[in-house]
């Protein structure tokens, strides 16, 4: 026969045993996925960055139009100097540097988290 005291005691560990599996089970799921909040975050920021390109480029190609009709000159050519790359080429090469740059850097923040947070085992 149980104490009043066993009872309330056995009575609050399972609620106690109970919460911390709640908490525990909310935890790895924030851990294991990001929450919507951060997910909204994300496309809202992406949307807004695209706008702004797109109204840079709309700026760009008026500024384009303005200055077309002006006179250009001839730049001279320097005996010994190759020619530059175009703009085109030189945008591809630095973007495709900065994409193995952060890549790399990706790989690194990964491995490092790894190592100071091993994954549990199941």
């Amino acid at each position: 026969m149980a104490t009043p005291n066993t009872a309330t005691r056995t009575t609050s560990e399972t609620a106690s045993k109970t919460v911390n599996e709640t908490v525990n089970e909310t935890v790895n799921e924030t851990v294991n996925e990001m929450p919507a909040i951060a997910q909204k975050f994300r496309e809202q920021l992406v949307s807004t960055v695209q706008q702004s390109h797109q109204l840079s480029l709309d700026a760009a190609q008026t500024w384009v139009k303005a200055v077309s009709v002006l006179p250009v000159m001839n730049l001279p050519k320097i005996p010994g100097i190759p020619a530059l790359p175009g703009v085109q080429t030189a945008t591809k090469y630095t973007f495709d540097l900065a994409t193995d740059l952060l890549n790399a850097q990706r790989d690194f923040a990964l491995q490092l988290s790894s190592a100071l947070a091993p994954a549990k085992e199941a």
